[in-house]
């Protein structure tokens, strides 16, 4: 069995990415929340709401560890106009759990020690709690597997600045040490995933009359109108959910290539931008799997298992 630990900004993207995981039978130890999407009260809420929910769907409760709350250096912003006040639209999430008294931090080293070798770290987030789990213990990087990073851009289209991808926008310090860290990284870009939206599917989806189809719909509807009518996109996009497809699932990365990859922390127009040396010319040794092309055919298939079940 894998072993999981799920790093959110708790958006609707984030919690369907949960669904995925625990449908796909892989433990998942921990979700960790860090800054971005949405105020962190909120992110908090909505991790609480989705394990609550898992153990009722899927047998699994997930205990939630709330960690940083701001980026290492920088200030920050929310982005409720992408995706509401309540991370799936305006809509209030509730639960009746409470989450875990000790910090996601400590939480990640101490599962680092627990599975070494055998913990996979899936951010699809801003990388505060992984950076400062490195800076913390840096042994972590020989014990944690492997780390899938929803991130960045191959191409310099962002979505927060012109150039820069937002999860990486928020904290480019945590991400420039990640990413230099050692660590066995695969990025799945921004404006690779654009490319991959939910176009007609969404009447098809619409038509399954599944609980989570509809859920989907339900939490998906504010995401896409500012998808396609802010982002200029012809459907809704799934960043998180596309990466922990990757994560799970051979089939969906097309294809993928090893470089080395930086990060640009400048408080500067090209603040959070992915620096990817697709020529060597740099002459460090490459760093990080970028994902370069995707299997839509295949998400497809395993967002539709998980809808119908």
């Amino acid at each position: 069995m894998r072993n999981f630990i799920i790093d959110c900004d708790t958006a609707e993207d984030d919690i369907f990415s949960l669904f995925m995981l625990l449908h796909n039978k892989v433990k998942v130890h921990a979700i960790t929340v860090v800054e971005g999407n949405v105020s962190f009260p909120v992110e908090v809420q909505n991790a609480l709401w989705a394990s609550e929910f898992s153990k009722r769907f899927f047998g699994e409760e997930v205990k939630v560890y709330p960690g940083m709350e701001r980026p290492l250096v920088k200030d920050f912003k929310t982005v409720e106009n992408v995706h509401g006040k309540g991370g799936i639209g305006d809509l209030t999430l509730s639960s009746n759990l409470k989450p875990e008294g000790k910090h996601a931090v400590d939480l990640i080293v101490e599962l680092a020690d627990r599975y070494p070798g055998e913990l996979e770290f899936l951010a699809i987030s801003p990388l505060t709690n992984l950076a400062m789990a490195y800076l913390k213990d840096r042994s972590v990087v020989e014990k944690i597997k492997k780390v899938w990073v929803m991130g960045g851009t191959i191409n310099g289209h962002g979505n927060i600045t012109p150039v820069a991808e937002y999860n990486v926008w928020v904290d480019p310090d945590a991400a420039k040490i990640v990413f230099n860290s050692g660590f066995d990284i695969t990025m799945v870009a921004w404006d690779l995933i654009t490319q991959f939206t939910i176009n007609e599917e969404w009447e098809e989806i619409k038509g399954l009359k599944t609980e989570l189809s509809e859920m989907y719909v339900k939490f998906y509807k504010h995401y896409r109108e500012f998808a396609m009518t802010y982002q200029k996109m012809k459907g809704n996009p799934h960043p998180d959910l596309i990466t922990t497809a990757v994560a799970l699932d051979e089939r969906v990365a097309k294809r993928v290539e090893k470089f080395y990859v930086d990060v640009e922390n400048c408080d500067c127009s090209t603040r959070g931008v992915t620096v990817i040396d697709y020529l060597g010319v740099l002459g460090r040794e490459p760093n990080v799997n970028v994902v370069l092309d995707l299997n839509k055919k295949a998400f497809l298939e395993d967002l539709y298992s998980l809808l119908r079940r």
